[in-house]
């Protein structure tokens, strides 16, 4: 049984895409992050930093519980876990691992500070320019619609409308492409806690 330890917020949401999205069974147990439930013993023993989401596999390699923190790699290892979005050979992995790196070490902490920082306008409107450019030759980030495009989705959706968008045709018709997913749409409008 997969287990997830989430709250409703976009960095929670990224593993419910992949799971909604890969049909794997799971359960959602809400860790109140605005009560300091991440704070606990019990989440620090799955969470070392008492952070969300954080996974735990009852049943991984082995047969072994395998537990997991950081979205980015939970979704790694859910992906090789079901076999999907992740690519079937190490070329289309590593074309998935490289935008998948790009969105989490740049777009979201990026898109993330400037709500809070309008100077960063400049660097975000670099890094749109640059997903732009891949989008206008592939439908998604890494060719197939894999891991990479479940990440900076939870926090580009949110500047869906914004002015940038008018200008860039592709990354706007992949927001909304992507956004539109089932799995994707039910993982964003999820009520959590």
């Amino acid at each position: 049984m997969l287990e997830l330890y989430t709250w409703g917020t976009t960095n929670g949401r990224r593993p419910i895409i992949m799971l909604e999205e890969a049909e794997m069974p799971y359960k959602i147990i809400p860790v109140d992050i605005q009560n300091g439930a991440h704070k606990t013993a019990q989440h620090l023993a799955i969470s070392p930093l008492g952070k969300i989401p954080a996974l735990v596999d009852t049943e991984g390699p082995g047969g072994k519980k395998v537990t997991m923190f950081e979205s980015t790699a939970i979704l790694l290892y859910l992906a090789e876990k079901s076999g999907k979005f992740y690519g079937p050979s190490p070329a289309k992995r590593a074309k998935v691992q490289k935008w998948l790196i790009f969105s989490v070490a740049n777009v979201l902490p990026t898109f993330a500070i400037m709500r809070q920082h309008k100077e960063l306008e400049e660097t975000a409107v670099k890094l749109l320019d640059v997903l732009e450019t891949q989008l206008s030759r592939n439908d998604f980030l890494a060719g197939d619609y894999s891991i990479a495009d479940m990440a900076p989705i939870t926090r580009l959706v949110q500047f869906s409308d914004h002015e940038w968008m008018k200008t860039r045709p592709n990354v706007a018709r992949w927001i909304n492409k992507v956004s539109s997913r089932p799995a994707v749409k039910k993982a964003l409008e999820m009520k959590i806690g």
